[in-house]
Parts: structure tokens; sequence; C-alpha cells
């Protein structure tokens, strides 16, 4: 009785005997794991192939998207809409004065519009060479198709900063940069991965012309303009 209360049913997994099947059954079976394997070894290595691609194409098109809403925002605005200069009675520059609430409101304004664009981007093709992949030359003109879904993720982080280079006699190269550091994710068939894009794009410059002072009028709050866009859905 004893026996029967904790005796368990073995189970048994049957292994196909290939001496068994007929050839039809042989082949299509070897078929089977051939491609299984074929997979596995494919993925092992054209993964890193595959997510290099999805990153290139991903910080592409995320660069492509920061400067075109940049040079949208700022073709409405010129160097003397952000920055004042004025000169003394003599004609020499007596201070340089960042406009920091206009220039402020414009960043504003840009990375807004880069958000809304990170948020409607749609389905981007990455394809891989297999002959990159195998090594073998032949198959260099194929080039499967993967559908790759893009979106942000996070905070856009921004800063500004100032460059003043004399490009003559009493003549300077200002420039104001913006720095925008943005994360999007990349959603694969395969897996889900982030990629970090930096990107510095040029707001505005001018060649000044007459002697730069060495100090400037509230010019060190250009780059003192730092600042994380938090979104609310």
């Amino acid at each position: 009785m004893v026996d029967k209360i904790y005796s368990r049913r073995k189970i048994r997994i049957k292994i196909p005997n290939l001496k068994k099947l007929n050839s039809v059954k042989k082949i299509l079976l070897i078929l089977f794991f051939s491609i299984v394997l074929f997979i596995l070894l494919f993925f092992r290595s054209a993964y890193p192939v595959f997510k290099g691609s999805c990153e290139n194409t991903a910080a592409s098109k995320g660069n492509k998207i920061i400067t075109e809403e940049v040079n949208k925002v700022m073709k409405n605005y010129s160097y003397n809409n952000l920055i004042k200069i004025e000169k003394d009675t003599n004609g020499k520059i007596s201070f340089i004065e960042a406009n920091t609430i206009l220039l402020n409101e414009v960043i504003t304004q840009i990375i807004g519009n880069i958000q809304k664009e990170f948020d409607n981007i749609p389905k981007i093709n990455v394809y891989i060479n297999m002959g990159t992949v195998s090594g073998i030359s032949a198959l260099k003109h194929i080039d499967p198709k993967f559908e790759v879904e893009l979106e942000s993720a996070g905070n856009i982080t921004y800063k500004t900063r100032t460059e003043f280079k004399a490009v003559g006699i009493n003549q300077t190269h200002h420039k104001i940069f913006l720095d925008i550091n943005s994360i999007i994710s990349i959603l694969t068939p395969i897996t889900t991965f982030r990629k970090r894009i930096d990107t510095e794009v040029l707001l505005t410059e001018a060649v000044i012309i007459g002697e730069v002072p060495e100090t400037y009028y509230n010019m060190t709050g250009i780059d003192e303009i730092e600042d994380t866009y938090n979104f609310v859905d």
C-alpha cells in the first residue's frame, strides 16, 4: 500500500529512431535541425552588426530631426535679436549683452518641437549585409530588411555655449552653440535597446567689427543656460 502511495509514473521522452523513419522524414528532420542551428549561429554573428546598423540609423534620424527643427525656429531670429552690442563714443565695444530671456524662449521652442518629432517618428528600415555577416563575398548583394521603431526615452537635456575667435584685425567671429543630449529607444523584432544622441548645433553667428574687450557684460549667462526638458504626457 505504501508503495502505491509514493510511487510515480516515469515520464519517458521518445527520441525518434532514425532507423525506423523513412527517407523523407529523415531529410525533413535533418533539415529542421539544420535550420535551427543556422538561425542560432546567424544571430550570434549578425546581432552586433544588426545592433550597430540600428544605432547608426537612429543617430542619423535623430540628428536630422534636431538640425531641421533648429533651422525652422532660428529662421525667425537673427544674431541681433539675441545679442546686443554697444560701443562707446570712440567706437570701441563697451559691452556685449545676451538677451537671455528671449534665448530661453527660443531654446524651449526648439526642444519642444524636437520632442514632438521624436514622438512621431515613422518606422524605419534597417538592412544587414549578408556578405559582411558571413564573410562570404558572394552574399554581399543580399541585404535582408528589418522594420524598426524609434521613440523618445527619457528627458532631453541641453546647454548653450559661446565661442569667440579672432578672424582678422579687430574682427571677431562670435558663435552661439546649442548642445543637445537625447536618448532614443530602438524597438526591433529581436530586442529593444537605447541609443544616446549627442548633437551640437549652431544657433547663430556673426563677425563683430571692433576690438572686443576681454570681459563681457552678461555673456557668461549664456554658458549657464542649462536645463532638462521635462515632458508630461
